[in-house]
């Protein structure tokens, strides 16, 4: 016989994330370099049907830049009711910035936060009304969708099957301390590497039917009414850059929340548009991309053997 007390709580959870449902639906942007990035990234939301309803909220994480610079950045995305720029004076770390967001549009009421990279456009203009859809078919607590790389027609997602295990962690971690020890003499060998990933990826085959229990990639994470009415965080624990997907959904396995690939939710991704904006020589990039892998995966191993 179920307890009253459970019921209640059970009763309470389902008005909480009816009550999202019908609230504003909140977009959080990541803004970093490039303002033209950003700013197709907020007209492509503008263009959706009942973006009226939306809270758009872009994370300032350009934490080198003068007080003035950052206030000359608010100025200009501040142009709807619906559009709040935060300012980031942490670290600049990717969950973190994501995390200050996620909490500001979480307490404004929103349901479904979406945690978005920059250079993500949506094609959609009914993109709410699939996304409200595709979460009354079943229940889950993220949603990930059909991300198309938009110069590769590279589909994205899922970015894997299942989650790494401390064996692959390991691997990882050394992998990348090796080559930063030989960098930049191991350069020319990870960027032959690195064409061949590129090359193996864009053949890559759509994931044309929904499928659960994936690893969701991040450039486009929906957290909907039931990750929201839970989760303080988005990101925990946190990373720099990288491995935020494995921690997601080792996190999302540990509770038992459900994630779904939903392919019929559509979004493009021009991959790599703040790095490069930030780092302009490939050099630098692949240097960036070891140290901060090699940082997220120790991070990712360390919350593995924890067992929480």
């Amino acid at each position: 016989m179920k307890s009253h007390k459970k019921v209640k709580v059970k009763r309470s959870f389902r008005r909480y994330t009816e009550r999202c449902m019908d609230n504003r639906v909140g977009f959080v942007i990541l803004h970093y370099g490039d303002m033209t990035t950003t700013d197709n990234c907020v007209q492509s939301i503008l263009r959706m049907v009942g973006w009226e309803q939306t809270l758009i909220v872009i994370v300032d994480n350009e934490v080198q830049r003068s007080a003035e610079e950052r206030e000359s950045t608010r100025r200009h995305f501040e142009t709807q009711s619906n559009i709040i720029v935060l300012k980031n004076d942490g670290k600049g770390g990717f969950s973190e910035a994501n995390n200050l967001g996620y909490t500001y549009a979480r307490d404004e009421g929103c349901g479904f936060i979406l945690m978005l990279n920059n250079d993500i456009v949506f094609p959609q203009k009914d993109f709410l009304q699939i996304l409200a859809c595709e979460y009354q078919k079943k229940k889950c607590y993220v949603l990930a969708p059909d991300i198309v790389k938009a110069h590769t027609q590279e589909h994205q997602n899922p970015l894997d099957t299942r989650i790494r295990t401390e064996k692959e962690a390991m691997h990882t971690i050394r992998l990348n301390r090796a080559a930063l020890a030989l960098f930049p003499l191991s350069y020319p060998y990870l960027r032959r590497w690195d064409r061949r990933e590129t090359e193996r990826c864009t053949i890559q085959k759509k994931q044309t039917e929904p499928c659960e229990n994936i690893v969701p990639f991040g450039a486009c994470l929906i957290l909907t009414p039931a990750f929201v009415a839970e989760q303080k965080k988005a990101f925990q624990p946190e990373t720099m850059f990288f491995y935020e997907e494995y921690i997601l959904a080792l996190r999302c396995q540990r509770l038992g929340y459900l994630i779904r690939y939903v392919p019929q939710l559509k979004a493009l991704h021009e991959s790599g548009a703040a790095t490069r904006h930030t780092y302009h020589t490939s050099i630098s990039q692949m240097k960036f991309r070891l140290e901060r892998t090699r940082d997220a995966a120790e991070v990712y191993l360390q919350y593995l053997r924890s067992g929480r």
